[in-house]
């Protein structure tokens, strides 16, 4: 059922379904947090596959909306996919990032309308093309 939903996410953005990208976008859904291009490496390792590949796997779900990258506070990026507690795909949601100041994990948490009206109360003359929103503290993991 799992990979149905993936394969429909893939056919929504006109992407071919392949094995790679299936495979990615498992690995993506079941993490609470987001990955780097390593840790998503490490899960595919018994996997026969090429890093490029990967590397442009990532790109094109970034271009077309399916995940985000995250940047870390020494400029590393991680990919995310917004999801609610079951499998719902929720690509532009607005969202906060929390960061886990112990083991440095970085977790997309839902931002509720409220706050998201900060944003658009910005000065006449600037255009908002993206937000981020950091908060620091300590994950349930690590307490």
């Amino acid at each position: 059922m799992k990979s149905e939903k993936i394969t429909a996410i893939l056919r929504r953005y006109n992407l071919k379904v392949t094995p790679v990208r299936i495979q990615v976008l498992s690995i993506l859904l079941d993490s609470d947090s987001a990955l780097s291009h390593s840790d998503i490496t490490h899960v595919l390792s018994d996997e026969h596959f090429d890093k490029v590949t990967l590397y442009r796997t990532l790109n094109h779900f970034t271009e077309k909306g399916i995940v985000h990258k995250v940047a870390t506070e020494d400029r590393n990026w991680l990919y995310a996919i917004l999801t609610d507690n079951s499998i719902e795909f929720q690509p532009d949601h607005p969202h906060a990032h929390f960061v886990c100041d112990d083991c440095e994990k970085i977790y997309c948490f839902p931002v509720d309308e409220y706050t998201n009206k900060g944003v658009n109360a910005i000065k006449e003359g600037f255009v908002v093309k993206e937000q981020e929103i950091r908060l620091h503290g300590i994950c349930p993991s690590c307490q």
